[in-house]
């Protein structure tokens, strides 16, 4: 079960890409969808683990 709304990803998944753009693609961390969404520590885990899997198999 999801914990994140759609929106909720694709604001995220958004930032992550400006992050990667801008070389500072190591800074975006759970802490820091943490942080924006002013989430829980398990919500902004699930979206976190969520971003990256999403990434990995995107490449």
């Amino acid at each position: 079960m999801k914990l994140y709304s759609k929106e909720e990803f694709e604001k995220m998944k958004t930032l992550k890409r400006e992050f990667v753009e801008t070389e500072e693609g190591e800074l975006f961390t759970k802490n820091t969808v943490k942080r924006r969404l002013r989430a829980g520590e398990e919500k902004a885990t699930q979206l976190f683990n969520d971003l990256t899997i999403d990434k990995e198999d995107g490449e």
